[in-house]
């Protein structure tokens, strides 16, 4: 189930590429895929989203997957390419849908955290 999942996280993704911190459509796909996990999730900078797993306990552990895409056209001819004109030849579509993917995984173990878990999804990563 959960590489189905993370099969179509990415291709969700890979079809709304968005520039550096402009990142609307991306970020209101990750918040709602982190929706009912449990987990905090906030906005600390324009393009970001942060979650986390067990909050506040001291022990803490970090996952960061970058978000933008790069100004470009896709030529693939694929079902779930580009719809913009931007294109994730950059891999940070699988980086994304990996980490969501490792989110549901920690949901599934939430009760063996012994430490918070933040999970940063990042913008600009390419500027």
């Amino acid at each position: 189930m959960m590489l189905e999942d993370m099969i179509e996280y990415r291709r969700a993704l890979h079809r709304i590429p968005e520039l550096e911190n402009h990142l609307p459509k991306t970020c209101a796909f990750v918040k709602a895929q982190l929706q009912g996990l449990g987990c905090t999730v906030t906005e600390p900078i324009e393009g970001a989203v942060c979650a986390f797993f067990d909050e506040g306990k001291e022990d803490t552990l970090a996952f960061r997957a970058d978000m933008d895409a790069l100004p470009m056209q896709e030529e693939s001819g694929l079902p779930y390419a580009s719809l913009t004109d931007n294109a994730h030849t950059c891999g940070h579509d699988i980086h994304t849908a990996t980490l969501l993917a490792a989110a549901q995984l920690l949901k599934n173990h939430e009760d063996e955290l012994q430490g918070t878990v933040k999970l940063m999804f990042q913008p600009a990563e390419e500027t």
